[in-house]
């Protein structure tokens, strides 16, 4: 039995595995990733990786959400805080949503059966409090962004989707026919951009 960790040492060795995860999954993939792997490059028994995680699935998914935090984290900082028209920024931020595969090769390399996969072998309580936290954030940043006035808060509900439909898109790139998938995601963007700000926009000019 793995001995007992300190709140510290917990902290640390968790962000080692996490560490160690998105290192490993960028290299080889999220199919190849094993536990012996990821135990191998963190420096820890196999024992103890069970002591912060309960299954591999449950692992590969909790590097997910470490990469999202930290990518969502700098997107909405950009809408909030950047420079520009409020449909410049969203533009940046629908683009930059799909850059963050291109920035992690492990993210580029799945398709949508390997997440299938992967949701199907985690337990359903697990993939509905993942959902509700992406969900919680995302409305309060457009809540924010509301409050603002940087969005059209009379299509709030169709937002609630966004997240979840730019994903999809993503991870559907090899479906595009060779060469369409940047020009199209740049299209998308422009439009969505456009419209997410439209009323917005107008409401400063009609008021200025």
């Amino acid at each position: 039995m793995p001995r007992a960790f300190s709140t510290i040492e917990q902290e640390q060795i968790r962000a080692k595995l996490l560490a160690s995860g998105k290192r490993l999954i960028n290299k080889i993939g999220m199919k190849r990733l094993t536990i012996d792997d990821l135990v191998r490059e963190a420096s820890i028994s196999k024992g103890s990786f069970y002591s912060f995680y309960p299954s591999r699935e449950d692992f590969i998914l909790s590097v997910f959400e470490s990469w999202e935090a930290e990518y969502r984290g700098e997107l909405l900082r950009e809408v909030k805080e950047g420079e520009g028209s409020s449909k410049d920024r969203i533009e940046r931020f629908i683009l930059g949503a799909f850059r963050i595969m291109e920035r992690e090769p492990g993210l580029m390399q799945m398709r949508p059966r390997d997440i299938e996969a992967l949701v199907e072998r985690l337990p359903p309580e697990r993939v509905a409090a993942h959902q509700a936290k992406d969900d919680s954030v995302l409305q309060d940043a457009f809540a924010a962004w509301g409050q603002a006035g940087l969005i059209d808060m009379g299509i709030a509900q169709g937002l609630q989707g966004l997240a979840a439909a730019l994903f999809s898109i993503a991870v559907h790139r090899d479906d595009f026919p060779a060469g369409s998938f940047e020009p199209t995601v740049r299209l998308l963007a422009e439009a969505l951009a456009l419209r997410i700000a439209g009323g917005a926009e107008g409401a400063k000019e009609g008021g200025a």
